[in-house]
């Protein structure tokens, strides 16, 4: 699959997440935050927490969606996210990290969101 195509589909799947985290309550404040730490997909506000939002779409379905956020990945969200409180002057506020799973069709089109909140915590 072509760097476009990865893309395009990429941004289907962050559309139809943010989509689903609206219907759940959520509200979008950030798409696509990028710093030298790492990046973050969304950046929400869910009651009284900063969310931070990782999105992961797979033909394979949701488990491999899930799957898909590994330890790695986990540190440096963290990090990114650190960093947008930092920029921001967010001190003393809620922080979770959450994982929208979305599973993707044979064409590469979104079919199904399902959002694990709480997905990991900082440290882990």
């Amino acid at each position: 699959m072509s760097g476009a195509a990865r893309g395009a589909r990429g941004q289907l799947a962050e559309e139809a997440a943010a989509r689903r985290l609206e219907a759940l309550g959520y509200q979008i404040v950030t798409r696509n935050y990028r710093c030298r730490r790492g990046e973050i997909d969304l950046v929400a506000r869910h009651g009284t927490c900063i969310v931070f939002v990782e999105v992961k779409a797979r033909r394979e379905g949701i488990p491999a969606s899930l799957q898909a956020v590994d330890a790695r990945k986990r540190r440096r969200m963290v990090r990114a996210a650190l960093e947008y409180l930092t920029e921001r002057r967010l001190v003393g506020v809620n922080v979770r990290f959450d994982v929208a799973a979305v599973e993707l069709d044979e064409s590469g089109l979104p079919v199904a969101v399902q959002v694990l909140q709480d997905a990991f915590m900082e440290g882990e």
